[in-house]
């Protein structure tokens, strides 16, 4: 696949096609696409659209390349709604906001006297190198009412470094007019935690991803905020917010969960976990990360304080005694109030959540969790995985593709009951549940006959 011009996109090769443009039309492209300029065969295509202004033209062109590319690395890379600039040795920091929060500011600001990375989007592979993307920055011009898009190089900005580039720093952006200089705070993950996924394009294609930001997090030295007025007073303290030294976290209190009434009396329900695409447990104090997924994909991120924790390791299709005796076995009895009206209200919470769910046990019981053996390694992504039981060493590799894929792809996910990975695969594939139900079940059979799953 080729196009006129190939440029480098958050580790892909993007080909730019030209041929409808008129020559000053084609000469603008090139120009803010300069400094992204790459060589080699595209992986993938945008066609520059001819028709109105040359502003307009540039403009979209840019919103294309970009959601083209994040695309393209869908499920591959961290990709946070970032600017990047690199430090000469190659770490970079990636400054966290949504639009409007300075990014493109504090980029022309900074790349003045580092190497500019990007203002839109940092992607950040499993090993921590950051991929850049020198797309062209979207500037105002007085007296014209659309933006300009500018090169890099064209704004006087820094070149990348001869070095390779690895992400050093995860930093909160926090414009403020009443702070003086800028201001450097530690930030707990746990806290963290909603802006980050908030900010993350396609984070739950990524396998374990609230664990791959853990992991990232945790290899640059934790999650910082830096408030400021002026974007200027960002210079000076670029080099200590790229500093790799772990830092210690900052202790927050327990978030007490509040009362959310459930019809029923307690007797009459059991309790069972809703399966998370992940699951993250924070210390000091303890608490527990989750990642859920609804229907269209989207996911949800919520952090499980107080006795929250201990009640969702314990809810596995038991009643409110036994939630009870988990939370006073890894927290001690209240001291202000009976020990049940504190678990049921919190566990009334959690339902409402949808954290939980709640059965009654004079209905049919609900099947065991499907689980992948410890004893599997697998490689691959959605299209196509290769699974091998390592405990057998007789056992061929086998290769997974499309639907079958995907079932897999659901099971990695987490422990879940047939119902929660029909809805998985039906998420992934756009499908109705219903219709893929009974091939879903008899994939599962399949893969427990090959001692690959099992249920317990």
């Amino acid at each position: 696949m080729t196009g006129n011009l190939v440029i480098a996109a958050l580790g892909v090769r993007v080909g730019i096609v030209c041929d409808g443009l008129d020559a000053d039309s084609r000469a603008a492209v090139e120009e803010a696409w300069t400094d992204a300029a790459t060589v080699g065969v595209a992986d993938i295509e945008v066609v520059a659209e001819s028709g109105g202004s040359i502003r307009s033209l540039l403009s979209s062109l840019s919103q294309r390349v970009t959601l083209a590319a994040i695309e393209a690395q869908r499920g591959r890379m961290w990709m946070l709604h970032a600017a990047g600039i690199a430090l000469p040795d190659g770490r970079v920091v990636a400054l966290v906001g949504p639009s409007g929060r300075g990014k493109t500011t504090a980029s022309r600001v900074l790349g003045e006297a580092y190497g500019y990375v990007s203002d839109e989007t940092v992607a950040v592979d499993s090993s921590g190198r950051v991929h850049a993307y020198r797309k062209p920055l979207s500037i105002i011009e007085p007296g014209e009412f659309e933006k300009a898009q500018r090169s890099p190089s064209a704004l006087g900005l820094g070149s990348l470094p001869d070095a390779s580039l690895r992400l050093a720093g995860v930093v909160l952006l926090d414009r403020r007019e009443d702070v003086s200089g800028a201001v450097v705070s530690d930030v707990d993950l746990g806290d963290a935690l909603e802006e980050l996924v908030a900010q993350s394009s396609y984070l739950t294609n990524l396998p374990a991803p609230l664990r791959t930001i853990a992991a990232l997090v945790a290899s640059v030295g934790g999650v910082r905020r830096v408030s400021y007025a002026d974007a200027a007073a960002l210079v000076s303290v670029l080099p200590e917010l790229a500093a790799a030294s772990p830092s210690r976290p900052r202790v927050s209190e327990p978030v007490s969960l509040g009362h959310s009434a459930i019809a029923g009396p307690p007797a009459s329900r059991v309790f069972r976990r809703v399966a998370p695409l992940d699951e993250l447990q924070l210390a000091d104090p303890d608490r527990l990360a989750l990642l859920h997924v609804d229907a269209d994909h989207a996911g949800t991120v919520r952090v499980l304080a107080g006795i929250a924790p201990a009640l969702w390791r314990a809810a596995d299709g038991v009643g409110l005694e036994t939630l009870t005796t988990a939370a006073v076995s890894a927290y001690g009895a209240p001291g202000d109030q009976d020990a049940t009206v504190a678990v049921e209200a919190a566990v009334d919470e959690l339902v409402a959540a949808d954290v939980l769910k709640v059965s009654s046990p004079a209905g049919p019981a609900d099947p065991a969790l499907w689980r992948i053996h410890d004893d599997v390694a697998w490689t691959g992504e959605s299209s196509r995985v290769v699974v091998l039981a390592l405990a057998n060493p007789a056992a061929s590799p086998l290769a997974l593709e499309g639907s079958a894929a995907l079932i897999w792809i659901a099971l990695t996910a987490g422990p879940g009951h047939s119902d929660d990975i029909v809805a998985r695969v039906a998420a992934s594939a756009e499908v109705d549940g219903d219709a893929i139900r009974d091939d879903v079940e008899s994939f599962l059979g399949t893969l427990r006959d090959q001692d690959l799953v099992f249920t317990g």
